[in-house]
């Protein structure tokens, strides 16, 4: 089944600014209820084409306060990732975020290889 890209909006509808402040605002509650012991949660975008078509997935990484990353279950990383992107939509998420407990907020990683100046 293929997609009419007649009926796809070009730019899809963002929520609007009150909405965006209340999912941060529940932001750190919504992830607790999934992790309850989560303090950072790393989003990498995964560029897939196990469909014949490419398309990102987000694989989630979450630590708690002490650094040891926590297992989660199979369907978590995606709930997380929308979760996040619901709060933060106008993020580069072409690049890997981190999203924090303690200040409740959304780093961009730098890129591995600028480290070395390549």
């Amino acid at each position: 089944m293929s997609t009419v890209a007649e009926h796809l909006p070009t730019r899809p509808c963002k929520s609007s600014a009150g909405r965006r402040r209340r999912h941060v605002k529940q932001l750190g509650y919504r992830i607790h209820q999934i992790v309850p012991a989560a303090h950072t949660v790393l989003l990498t975008p995964v560029w897939t084409d196990a469909h014949g078509d490419p398309e990102v997935v987000f694989m989630a990484l979450v630590r708690d306060a002490s650094g040891r990353a926590l297992k989660l279950r199979s369907g978590d990383s995606r709930q997380l990732a929308a979760l996040v992107q619901g709060a933060f939509p106008t993020a580069d998420w072409s690049r890997s975020q981190t999203w924090r407990t303690d200040t409740n907020s959304l780093m961009t990683l730098p890129h591995a290889l600028g480290r070395w100046g390549w």
